[in-house]
């Protein structure tokens, strides 16, 4: 076999090799589910109330005395939220959360629902922390998602777990695999 030949033959099977790893690539996130955590912080009204940082939003959203009026009347505010709710998963099937607001949350599973580590809204809210989320706080900020950031993907066994953000503790989704 000639150069040229072998050059042409070098790189179509190196061009293939590239497409079997690509396409393999996107097989696997083809098949990992994504829940999306969503929130629609207003980055000047939220870092003033809150603390810098606290919104890292790159447009107006959502003001913070609109959200915590949300919270008082209705027990939760609409743009914050898990989406898909609930995922329908087959068995073995994988899934992950990914953060596209711009606050942080955690996905946490739950044996309940119930309240977050954030004391003042769980107190609007009228909760009382879930354990799983008490136990979170000694090793914080591990178990927090940040703005673009996603979970490790995992797998459940067969029935319903329930997951939720322990800082905004109304985001809430069931898992149901079969």
């Amino acid at each position: 076999m000639g150069r040229t030949a072998m050059r042409v033959m070098v790189g179509f099977s190196a061009a293939m090799g590239l497409v079997l790893v690509t396409g393999g690539a996107r097989g696997f996130a083809a098949g990992v589910r994504n829940i999306r955590m969503l929130d629609n912080c207003d980055p000047a009204t939220f870092n003033q109330a809150v603390g810098d940082g606290t919104c890292t939003s790159k447009s107006p959203g959502v003001p913070f005395p609109v959200f915590i009026s949300q919270l008082m009347h209705s027990g939760q505010a609409g743009a914050w939220r898990f989406m898909p709710d609930p995922v329908y998963l087959r068995d073995g099937e994988q899934f992950i959360a990914t953060n596209y607001g711009g606050e942080d949350h955690t996905f946490t599973e739950v044996a309940e629902y119930g309240g977050g580590f954030v004391p003042e809204l769980n107190e609007i809210l009228g909760l009382s922390p879930t354990p799983e989320c008490l136990a979170m706080v000694p090793t914080l900020p591990n178990g927090i998602v940040e703005q673009g950031q996603s979970t490790s993907p995992e797998d459940a066994e067969p029935g319903v777990h329930h997951y939720m953000c322990c800082i905004h503790p109304w985001m809430h989704a069931d898992i149901v695999v079969h």
